[in-house]
């Protein structure tokens, strides 16, 4: 580094009474003021773990203070059935090429750690919800924590003056239920609360899922992610950290446990801020105000099984019960202005999917009620108006808890309302495949316990759904009843 360069001056420049005066106060508060003979110190040559305040040739000119290393304080909750996290305060050090982060002690040592063990000095976490799953979470990149001094931890290259939240973007990343259930439902639990002031930093980053929730992200952070798997060497510094996501539970959240007491009504008015979504209720029935008009219905439809095989039958029974019917893969509508022929997320769109997310997300709020058979189509509701009614049609197979905690509690923590209906099994195209005495019908228990890929293959990709419309016409009834 090059030394600065000296000003000449002429002889008479010492003469000057004030500015002979003013540099004998800046030599009193030097010899006197050991604060300022520290920082003296740092400016001249720097400190062992610490950035001069000289020219950095690489950053440019920083005035960068010398960091504090309070007594570290380190929370971890390994309890949780469905994920690991890690709450970090103080000196915090991460460096993504190394999957690394590392708390530091202060020189005479001490740290305040719980959940992990008070003499632990190391140890492993993967930050992904699907904690469990060993079969997801074998490919669930692991970071590890490290309790150091701070000669033993690498240098800080850059310093943020915002927390950091840490977590894996890949696993079931890309299933419709899956984006919304383990990433955007447990981002928003982690980080709304923080009001955008927070750095993502991501392992397993996938840039088009990114660019698909452009308009969820950017709510809740005002800074670009960090994609720790391309960040170099970097040594990234924080004062708080939080390694991992918190998840209650599917497709929503406990109050109780989130900060400031978050719900999903307010996750609801969140994506109707970012979607700038017109509707926060339904339509209600004996409103004068909207007499005459009648309330809208949105069937889903699939592309693959567990489809409508009799879906203009349910269109008529629909509309005779008193709705307007639309039916709609949703993820696959365009308005009539949209160039696009592309499925939504798929390479070919040039924006990754946004617009069609903004897209979809409009449409289905445009409905108050909504019908579809169990499957990633009813993460939809999210974007219904509240009030709204949904109906579930459950397949065969056991399926019944496994709709009402994916899609049955949502609607609920939602202020909408739920009606379930339980097909029969001449209401599956299973009865075509099977014969009645066959244990497919009489007991799926040992199939669930055999195996999840078997529960997979039969009942959720083998079974179409042919709905018995006198059997089905009172849900519709009912459905009609609850928007009054």
């Amino acid at each position: 580094m090059k030394p600065a360069a000296r000003n000449k001056k002429g002889k008479g420049a010492f003469c000057n009474l004030p500015l002979l005066l003013f540099i004998a106060a800046i030599q009193f508060l030097v010899i006197y003021s050991p604060t300022l003979d520290r920082y003296m110190v740092m400016i001249t040559s720097g400190k062992p773990g610490f950035p001069s305040l000289l020219l950095d040739g690489r950053r440019g000119f920083k005035l960068v203070e010398e960091e504090f290393i309070p007594e570290p304080r380190v929370r971890c909750d390994f309890a949780d059935p469905r994920s690991d996290v890690c709450e970090l305060e103080g000196a915090i050090r991460i460096r993504g090429s190394t999957s690394e982060v590392f708390v530091i002690t202060p020189p005479r040592g001490g740290a305040n750690i719980t959940g992990v063990g008070a003499n632990a000095t190391s140890w492993k976490i993967q930050p992904y919800t699907r904690k469990g799953e060993t079969r997801v979470m074998n490919g669930i990149t692991e970071m590890t924590v490290r309790v150091v001094t701070a000669d033993e931890a690498p240098a800080c290259t850059v310093r943020h003056d915002v927390p950091a939240v840490v977590y894996s973007n890949s696993g079931y990343c890309g299933n419709y239920y899956h984006d919304f259930n383990d990433n955007i439902i447990p981002l928003f639990i982690t980080s709304r609360h923080l009001g955008g002031e927070v750095q993502l930093l991501v392992t397993q980053k996938q840039r088009w899922w990114f660019d698909k929730y452009r308009e969820i992200v950017d709510g809740l952070t005002n800074y670009e992610a960090v994609d720790l798997d391309k960040d170099g060497g970097e040594v990234r510094c924080f004062r708080r950290a939080t390694l991992g996501l918190r998840s209650h539970k599917d497709m929503s959240i406990d109050p109780r446990r989130a900060p400031h007491n978050l719900s999903m009504v307010d996750f609801k008015r969140f994506l109707m801020w970012r979607y700038a979504l017109p509707r926060e209720h339904a339509i209600r029935t004996d409103d004068e105000e909207v007499s005459g008009r009648r309330p809208r219905l949105l069937v889903i439809t699939r592309r693959s099984r567990r489809r409508f095989v009799n879906l203009d039958e349910i269109v008529a029974l629909a509309e005779e019960v008193g709705f307007e019917v639309t039916t709609s893969d949703v993820m696959s509508f365009k308005k009539k202005n949209s160039t696009s022929n592309v499925a939504a997320g798929a390479a070919g769109d040039a924006d990754g999917g946004q617009a069609r997310m903004a897209d979809a997300s409009a449409l289905v709020n445009s409905f108050d009620a909504m019908l579809a058979v169990h499957g990633s189509g009813l993460t939809n509701l999210v974007f219904l108006p509240m009030n709204a009614v949904v109906v579930q049609v459950v397949p065969l197979g056991r399926m019944d808890e496994l709709a009402m905690d994916e899609y049955g509690v949502p609607p609920r923590d939602m202020n909408m309302r739920y009606l379930q209906y339980n097909i029969s099994a001449e209401e599956s195209t299973l009865s075509d495949m099977y014969p009645r005495g066959h244990p497919v019908f009489l007991d799926p228990s040992p199939i669930h316990k055999q195996s999840w890929s078997l529960v997979k293959d039969i009942y959720l990709g083998k079974q179409d759904v042919r709905l018995n419309i006198n059997r089905f016409r009172p849900f519709l009834q009912k459905a009609i009843r609850l928007l009054r």
